[in-house]
């Protein structure tokens, strides 16, 4: 059986009474959730739902994960669409969404949301059907149990597909740099990699799993009385929590360690956690498609672009153009494997991150001698402007802390055809000074600054907390007129 719902079976008689899920809808206990998915697999199964389907979610958080954990009973291939979004050419057999969700259409199409679950548990109980519904099994490692949408930085996501072995290895390994025994507030959703491994592994450990109201903040509330020990975010994420805590005078008592992944976390963010927090900060590097790849703690006066060492089970490479290793301390292509490491995409991978074995993100870097992989930018990333060479991510490190400066973002943009230049997109109240910062930019990147500036309400960043250069591109053409 897949260890994560025999670990709620196990739960479910040995420890009953303990919180197994808490939510804006309020708790379930261990038993609840146990009945709960064992109800709903057997009416998704009446309705049609047969192992090895690809069933897509469109649902709110715990019902997501109820939902989930039942069509992980009957062996399908779930995703989550939730905060993503369709994706042109991607038709799953089914779709499990909210009301007046747009998602996907599919063959089948089902309406559910709690009342929909608490009528499904309800005919359950009233049939007498107290026996569990009977567990569809993986009938191998290589199965696919999982597609998680990867969004990047620009482009149309595509689903990454996870084996049952890759999962259970991720599961086996998250201790050493993601999630362990102790009760945390993860505040990403179930669609990204981070999210769906904290929630199975809080099954593994048996401690409650806390989920994130979208668009709202009252899981702070909730994280402070459950007690959490550990907050998880993408540097976004994470910043944003440190303003809500701080502005409704939340304290999370018992916090031992916030974890950050999907960018670099700034000076500033390290300095805040430090000051009001004063916990330490552990850095993952790594990408849906492998788990996490390198980890290493972080303090302001660190070197940003160090992310630290492979964690185990992760063969790291620097590869030059022909696909040769280079020797520690030059500069190449990244590219890893491992046990962890998805099986590839749904449809086609065109510009061939799964080779021979490999995954390559996309990232440049170096080995240092100690092992710890040093990023140098995204080879998709970077541009040309002029003939010189320039990491868009170093344009946004350049501006961290300027006076009255709340975000920015920089990207690509050609006001003269065949003329690119690199643009600035800024969130800043009335007293940031554009004119000094360009000063600044001038002097910190010579030749590497940008020359388009403009304010923006916000920056647009995926579910990882990245930005989305290409809308950023969009909006100034439109600004501009360049359409």
């Amino acid at each position: 059986m897949f260890s994560p719902l025999q670990r709620l079976t196990q739960h479910a008689d040995e420890r009953p009474d303990d919180p197994a899920l808490i939510a804006a809808e309020g708790t379930m206990t261990f038993a609840e959730l146990d009945r709960a998915v064992s109800a709903v697999a057997a009416r998704l199964r009446a309705l049609g739902v047969a192992p090895r389907q690809v069933v897509a979610t469109d649902l709110a958080p715990a019902d997501d994960w109820i939902v989930t954990l039942a069509l992980l009973r009957i062996a399908t291939r779930t995703v989550s669409l939730t905060a993503v979004g369709s994706v042109p050419g991607f038709v799953p057999d089914a779709v499990l969404a909210r009301p007046g969700s747009d998602a996907v259409e599919a063959p089948l199409v089902q309406t559910v949301d709690r009342l929909w679950i608490e009528q499904v548990v309800a005919e359950h109980d009233e049939n007498a059907e107290t026996a569990r519904a009977s567990t569809v099994l993986y009938p191998r490692s290589d199965s696919i149990c999982r597609l998680i949408l990867t969004s990047g930085t620009t482009g149309t996501p595509r689903p990454a597909e996870l084996t049952v072995g890759a999962v259970e290895h991720r599961l086996a390994n998250l201790h050493h740099y993601w999630t362990d025994h102790r009760r945390e507030l993860n505040l990403m959703t179930l669609s990204t990699t981070g999210g769906f491994h904290t929630a199975l592994a809080c099954l593994m450990h048996g401690t409650p799993y806390l989920t994130v109201d979208p668009g709202g903040d009252r899981h702070f509330a909730r994280a402070a009385s459950a007690r959490v020990q550990v907050l998880t975010g993408s540097p976004v994420q994470v910043g944003h929590a440190m303003v809500v805590l701080r502005e409704r005078g939340i304290e999370l008592q018992g916090l031992e360690e916030v974890r950050t992944a999907g960018a670099a976390a700034s000076p500033t963010l390290l300095g805040e956690i430090a000051r009001t927090l004063a916990v330490p900060v552990r850095g993952v590097y790594g990408s849906t498609e492998g788990g996490g790849v390198c980890t290493r703690m972080l303090h302001r006066g660190g070197e940003p672009d160090d992310v630290g060492e492979p964690v185990p089970g992760i063969r790291l490479e620097i590869v030059d153009e022909t696909g040769q290793p280079v020797p520690a301390g030059e500069t190449g292509d990244v590219r890893y494997r491992g046990p962890a490491l998805a099986s590839g995409y749904s449809g086609a991978d065109p510009d061939r991150r799964f080779r021979d074995g490999w995954f390559h993100p996309g990232d440049r870097g170096r080995l240092t001698a100690e092992g710890h992989l040093v990023l140098a930018g995204r080879t998709s990333e970077l541009v040309n402007v002029g003939g010189v060479k320039i990491d868009p991510a170093s344009v946004d490190r350049a501006i961290e802390g300027f006076p009255g400066l709340k975000d920015g973002g920089s990207f690509l943009i050609e006001r003269l055809p065949g003329v690119p230049e690199l643009g600035l997109a800024v969130v800043a109240d009335a007293s940031c000074d554009l004119r000094a910062l360009d000063r600044l930019l001038r002097q910190r990147l010579p030749g590497k600054h940008p020359t388009v500036f403009g304010h923006v309400s916000v920056i647009p960043r995926n579910r990882m907390g990245k930005v989305e250069r290409g809308r950023l591109t969009e909006e100034f053409r439109r600004r501009l007129e360049l359409e």
